[in-house]
């Protein structure tokens, strides 16, 4: 279905009025929902949220945990933007997305001994600046300012990332860096093509890249988070533990009983 048949198909929250419309077709599994797979995928993000801070609260404090809650926040956003495809329920998925990155940036200049006060004056003014620019245009315009933006921070915060990664020495943290890596670099390939390549689309199924993307990115998240988080403890209290031989997460030793 080309975009201009695709806008011409209108659900329970009438015309789309958000500044980008994804490759999945409208309405097609329910009047109430207008992308469904990707509104359902969704929910992993919420998902990955709470059971982060359930698992971490005590073993990575606060700040950390804040991350995962915040990621609550834009997976409720997501879900209100797939799920209508309206410009003001878009602005609750991209907005939360642009703070949780600012957040995540202070945390990590904070790690490597960036006064954190005068920094988080300036990250602060940079993600008002970035709100408003993403909230404030339309269009093609507000798409590519936005992901202009979030992606400044995102970078940002992969490159305190690879800094940390060069200097660990524990063969299992290195394993999590790299199956983060290899999830995050799957999760922006099929981001890219869902993009750039919904004419092919007309001629085989659709696999749904754009919800496929919201489970990689979650995935490659955790697997970041906990590696990340479990260096910046740097203690022998926190060991590396899976849940189920395969979900892993940092884990307080003097909390076993």
């Amino acid at each position: 279905m080309s975009l201009f048949e695709k806008q011409k198909v209108v659900g329970y929250w009438g015309p789309v009025t958000s500044s980008v419309d994804w490759c999945e077709e409208n309405y097609t599994h329910s009047f109430y929902i207008a992308e469904f797979w990707n509104t359902v995928s969704s929910f992993a993000m919420v998902v990955l949220g709470f059971l982060g801070i359930l698992a971490h609260h005590r073993s990575l404090g606060w700040r950390l945990s804040n991350g995962y809650l915040m990621i609550v926040v834009v997976g409720f956003g997501s879900i209100l933007f797939h799920g209508t495809l309206q410009y003001e329920h878009q602005m609750w998925d991209e907005v939360p997305m642009v703070w949780t990155a600012c957040y995540l940036l202070w945390v990590l200049l904070q790690e490597n001994g960036y006064e954190p006060i005068r920094y988080g004056v300036g990250i602060s003014l940079y993600c008002a600046l970035a709100t408003y620019v993403t909230s404030q245009s339309k269009g093609s315009t507000q798409f590519y300012l936005f992901q202009t933006s979030f992606g400044i921070v995102m970078w940002s915060c992969l490159w305190f990332v690879w800094k940390l990664y060069k200097n660990v020495q524990n063969n299992q943290v290195i394993r999590l860096f790299h199956q983060g890596g290899k999830f995050l670099g799957l999760a922006i390939g099929v981001w890219l093509f869902d993009s750039n390549m919904c004419f092919i689309y007309d001629y085989v199924p659709n696999p749904q890249l754009h919800a496929w993307w919201h489970v990689l990115m979650c995935i490659s998240l955790h697997y970041f988070f906990v590696a990340t988080g479990f260096e910046l403890m740097g203690t022998q209290q926190h060991r590396i533990t899976y849940y189920a031989n395969w979900i892993p997460y940092v884990q307080l030793l003097d909390k076993i009983e």
